[in-house]
């Protein structure tokens, strides 16, 4: 009896797509032939079904869009192609009688609404950050990189998309990244407090979980004929270098929360010369892709007072480890 029962409301359904598909294609044609108010008042019976599938729905709006146009009630058209563009914002005109003005009306409509629309996109993928919730996040987070993209291509006057653009993009290389991730426990560090839009820098001193896989790599190995040897954590009659400049790239506000939330910190294994200049800087743990390069390039720039050995100036490879 039950199976009776599915069948019947298939049949029903089945019939019920095939009524509305036959009077959207009594409405095309309606429209068409100019017979614009006709195809309206078609297109606004069928609006008002519920059980219409949703391609035929989006159809249906297209088309209701287009008479009004026609008509000339051109607000009442701009309100059913907002209605269309909030549903789908990177939705595009697929009907062949969609004239140039029609797209035009479109677009602009689109162009209008982008900014609010991605900023609501933006938001909601905050808020599923904030739960940590990433599989949720990341699709709101690649919807909005589009729709920049889209209003960027429209021309969309608006200042604070390049802030919020460069926001979607960190986090969006930052869920990413933490996804690919292991999980693993975050390493015990000794570090200073910190701004909240700057990195802290651990302490001189080298962290025991960090010494414990300290090398000195990628230096030659001591004793190779005409390279000098680079000392480390281990070496403990060296006097490690002192910082003179040793200034942090700024890290944005929200991508440095997020990475807090998610236990990220990074690691940065600097080799410093006889004359307290950066030789050689390495990401050995990432905090963000992002930020990596940054960091990086900064640190080509850092000065120091070089690591002594018997008041001799030697290389030296220094460890910082840096959290949001």
């Amino acid at each position: 009896m039950k199976a009776i029962a599915i069948v019947g409301l298939l049949l029903v359904a089945t019939q019920a797509a095939l009524r509305s598909q036959d009077s959207l294609t009594a409405a095309k044609d309606l429209y068409a032939s100019a017979a614009y108010e006709e195809a309206l008042s078609t297109l606004t019976r069928l609006a008002g079904d519920g059980a219409t599938a949703p391609d035929i729905a989006r159809q249906v709006a297209e088309y209701r869009a287009f008479s009004l146009y026609a008509l000339g009630r051109t607000r009442e058209a701009e309100s059913v192609a907002e209605s269309i563009i909030r549903k789908e914002p990177l939705t595009t005109l697929g009907a062949p009688d969609a004239s140039p003005r029609l797209e035009l009306m479109f677009s602009n409509v689109r162009k209008r609404l982008l900014p609010s629309l991605i900023r609501d996109r933006f938001r909601t993928a905050r808020s599923a950050l904030d739960q940590k919730n990433l599989a949720e996040a990341e699709p709101l987070l690649v919807e909005a990189r589009q729709m920049i993209t889209e209003a960027e291509k429209l021309g969309v006057n608006d200042d604070g998309l390049a802030d919020l653009s460069t926001l979607v993009d960190g986090f969006l290389e930052l869920v990413r990244f933490t996804a690919a991730q292991p999980t693993s426990t975050p390493a015990v560090v000794v570090a200073s407090q910190v701004a909240a839009a700057t990195p802290s820098v651990a302490s001189a001193a080298i962290p025991l979980e960090a010494a414990a896989r300290e090398t000195v790599a990628p230096s030659p190995a001591p004793g190779a004929p005409g390279v000098p040897r680079v000392y480390t954590g281990y070496d403990w009659d060296v006097v490690p270098p002192v910082v003179v400049n040793q200034r942090m790239p700024p890290l944005v506000p929200e991508l440095g929360r997020f990475a807090k939330s998610m236990n990220r910190s990074a690691i940065l294994d600097i080799v410093i010369d006889e004359k307290g200049n950066v030789l050689e800087a390495t990401i050995r743990q990432s905090m963000h892709p992002m930020f990596d390069s940054l960091l990086v390039d900064a640190a080509q720039r850092w000065k120091y007072r070089p690591a002594m050995k018997d008041g001799v100036p030697v290389r030296f490879t220094k460890t910082l480890t840096l959290l949001p």
